[in-house]
């Protein structure tokens, strides 16, 4: 299972593994506790987890309706 997180210090988001207690930063380097981060979405595998952070990333008007 993955997690979907946003950093406390920089706000981008980042995938880490939920068998892990802190994750770092790929973007500003800071290094988050899990229980302590702000967990957007959960994941079942990597790829779900990147489409997730791509559907965030995206700015609503150009999302297209399914």
């Amino acid at each position: 299972m993955y997690l979907i997180v946003a950093c406390p210090k920089c706000g981008n988001y980042s995938i880490a593994r939920d068998t892990v207690k802190t994750h770092q930063c790929p973007y500003c380097g800071y290094v988050m506790r899990i229980e302590e981060a702000s967990i957007i979405a959960r994941a079942r595998n990597g790829r779900e987890a990147r489409e997730i952070i791509l559907k965030l990333k995206t700015p609503r008007e150009l999302r297209r309706k399914p």
